[in-house]
């Protein structure tokens, strides 16, 4: 199965793809909270300095590179578990199909990576290691930021098939 998955195409593409949407998700959201752009992106830097997660609302530019970088890892990251989920579904004779069954077996796979990751994010992991996005959204933008990341996963392989 994982000798049907390029790292590049279905893992690094989708997840760069998936982080910077929902990156300017969290930062147009932010925004439209009264926030700083930068504050909801730097949120998840509490994982390094928990003592320093109220500063967030005014980042430093060490709260914001990490930010960026640890949004855009767990990103690349969930990718990879989309990657895998998309790998299984072509092996699989009962889920094999045409090309739309091919783009509606992946939007549902990147949906289903997509609730994973919320609820990963916000119910399996301890409060410590959250992505602090509740800090400065309600959970309204929460949702459109997971959206925004969802959209990231198929974008790259809607573009290609065109």
């Amino acid at each position: 199965m994982t000798e049907d998955i390029d790292p590049v195409t279905d893992i690094l593409i989708p997840g760069s793809v998936a982080g910077l949407l929902s990156t300017a998700a969290l930062a147009i959201c932010g925004r439209l909270h009264g926030k700083r752009a930068s504050a909801p992106i730097s949120a998840v830097s509490h994982w390094l300095w928990p003592q320093e997660a109220n500063q967030t609302a005014r980042p430093e530019w060490r709260h914001l590179l990490a930010g960026l970088a640890i949004h855009q890892s767990m990103s690349i990251g969930w990718a990879a578990c989309n990657a895998l989920a998309v790998a299984a579904a072509r092996t699989s004779p009962r889920l094999r199909g045409g090309a739309a069954q091919s783009h509606g077996q992946r939007v549902a796979l990147a949906a289903a990576t997509t609730l994973a990751a919320a609820a990963g994010d916000y119910i399996v992991v301890p409060k410590r290691f959250t992505p602090g996005f509740e800090y400065h959204l309600p959970a309204a933008h929460i949702a459109a930021v997971y959206l925004a990341f969802g959209a990231g996963l198929v974008v790259p392989f809607l573009s290609k098939r065109r």
